[in-house]
C-alpha cells in the first residue's frame, strides 16, 4: 500500500505526477485533448473588470490562466501563487508554479525545485501563499484525479505497446533467443563473442543479413531457439485505436476536433457546430465557473467578484470569455442591419465584409468584366451596396 505522507512531511500524490506527465507524452491524441481544453476554456482571456488581474501578470492573465489549465487538465491540480507585499496588506503579483514541482503538508505547500547541479532545492508556502486549484474528485482527498483517470489503464497499455515495438525494431525486427549447448561446454569467449554479436553487430538497421557462426565439435550440438511469440501488426494498431477512441470519451472532447474521423460520420458544418455546442456547454463552461468559484476569495480582496457573460456582467465582475458559437455565414448576413442600427460603425463593417465574404463562401467574380444584377443576391452583397451609398 502506498504510503500517504513523504520524508518531508508532505502528503504524496495518489499518482505520480511524473507518470501522469508520461502519459502526456504517450499520447498525441491524449495531449491535444489536454490543450485544446485549455485554450478553449481561457484562451479568450477575461473580460469584464479584469484590469486588476492584468496588472498582477507578468505575461496576461489569458497565458497565466491557460497554462493553469493546462496543469489541470493534465494532474488534475495547479497552484497559483499570490505575492503579497512585505505585511501581507496587497497583492503585488500572480504566479502559476508548476504542478509536477508541489506538494501540499501540514503547514501550507511544499515546492521541491531541481538545480542545474542536480540537486533540489526546496521551499515551502504558507497556505495563503497558494490557491489550490484542482478538479472536482469523488476519491481525491488532498489531491484531486484529473477527468481523464479512467483512461490511464488503456494510456499505458498503448504505451507499453509502442515502446515494446520501438524495441523491437531498433533491435533489427529480431525478436528474443535462447542460444543452447548440448553435450559441450562452450568457453568464456564464445560466450562473450555470442553476447557482443547480438549487441552490437547485429543490432540496428545498418547491421541487418550479419551472420553468426557457432561450432559445438564433433560430439556436441547447438540449437536457437525462440523465445518471444508471434506479435501480428493488426493486434498492435487495434490496440492503438481502441486506445485513441477512449481518449475522447475520457476527456469529454469532441473527436473531430482532436483530428479523430469516426466512420459514418458525414462531417458537415451542422455536424460541427452541434459538436461544438456540446463542448462549450458540457466541458468547457463549467471549467471557467469552477475557476472562478475557486478564485472567489482572491477576486474578493481585489474588489471584484465572478460574473456570468451570459446574463452580462455587472460592474465589478469579471467572467473568461466563451466561445463564439455564431457560424460566419449568420455573421454576413446579420451585418447589414448592424449598420442600419448604429450598432457597428461603416469603417468596422467595411473592414470585416472581405474576411466575411470568404467565411460565407463568397466566389470571386474572377476575370473580366462583372456580372450586372438588379438586387443584391446576398446579405453580404447587399452590406456592400449599403456601404456604396456613403
Amino acid at each position: 500500500m502506498r504510503a500517504e505522507v513523504g520524508l518531508d512531511g508532505e502528503f504524496l500524490w495518489p499518482v505520480e505526477p511524473r507518470a501522469l506527465a508520461t502519459l502526456y507524452r504517450a499520447s498525441a491524441e491524449h495531449s491535444r485533448a489536454i490543450h485544446v481544453k485549455a485554450e478553449s476554456a481561457f484562451g479568450g482571456g477575461l473580460i469584464g473588470e479584469a484590469g486588476r488581474i492584468e496588472a498582477l501578470c507578468d505575461t496576461g492573465a489569458t497565458e497565466l490562466f491557460i497554462t493553469l489549465g493546462l496543469d489541470l487538465e493534465t494532474y488534475g491540480n495547479a497552484f497559483l501563487q499570490v505575492i503579497r507585499s512585505r505585511d501581507g496588506a496587497r497583492i503585488l503579483g500572480l504566479r502559476r508554479l508548476p504542478a509536477i514541482t508541489m506538494s501540499r503538508f501540514r503547514a501550507g505547500f511544499l515546492q521541491r525545485v531541481t538545480n542545474p547541479t542536480g540537486g533540489t532545492r526546496k521551499i515551502t508556502f504558507t497556505a495563503r501563499e497558494i490557491i489550490h486549484l484542482r478538479e472536482p474528485c469523488p476519491m481525491g482527498r488532498h489531491y484531486a484525479y484529473p477527468t481523464w483517470i479512467g483512461a490511464e489503464g488503456m494510456l499505458e497499455l498503448a504505451h507499453a505497446a509502442t515502446r515494446y515495438n520501438a524495441a523491437f525494431f531498433r533491435n533489427n525486427a529480431i525478436p528474443e533467443y535462447a542460444i543452447t549447448f548440448r553435450g559441450v561446454t562452450p568457453s568464456a569467449a564464445q560466450k562473450e563473442a555470442i553476447r557482443d554479436f547480438f549487441r552490437n553487430d547485429f543490432r540496428g538497421m545498418d547491421n541487418a543479413h550479419r551472420t553468426l557462426i557457432l561450432t559445438s565439435g564433433e560430439e556436441g550440438e547447438v540449437s536457437i531457439d525462440r523465445l518471444t511469440a508471434d506479435v501480428k501488426d493488426g493486434d498492435f494498431l487495434k490496440l492503438i485505436d481502441a486506445a485513441r477512441d477512449r481518449i475522447p470519451v475520457a476527456h469529454g472532447t469532441p473527436p473531430r476536433i482532436l483530428g479523430i474521423i469516426t466512420a459514418g460520420q458525414l462531417g458537415g458544418g451542422g455536424e460541427v457546430s452541434g459538436q461544438l455546442f456540446i463542448f462549450e456547454h458540457l466541458t468547457l463552461k463549467p471549467r471557467r465557473r469552477r475557476m472562478l468559484d475557486q478564485l472567489r476569495p482572491l477576486l474578493r480582496e481585489l474588489g471584484l467578484a465572478p460574473g456570468d457573460p451570459d446574463t452580462g456582467l455587472a460592474e465589478g465582475q469579471v467572467a473568461f470569455r466563451p466561445l463564439d458559437l455564431t457560424p460566419p455565414k449568420d455573421d454576413a448576413e446579420n451585418l447589414p442591419e448592424l449598420v442600419q442600427a448604429g450598432i457597428v460603425t461603416q469603417e468596422e463593417a467595411r473592414a470585416l465584409l472581405p474576411a466575411l465574404a470568404n467565411m460565407a463562401g463568397e466566389a470571386s467574380d474572377g476575370a473580366g468584366a462583372p456580372i450586372a444584377r438588379s438586387a443584391p443576391a446576398t446579405q453580404v452583397q447587399a452590406l456592400a451596396a449599403l456601404l456604396a451609398r456613403f
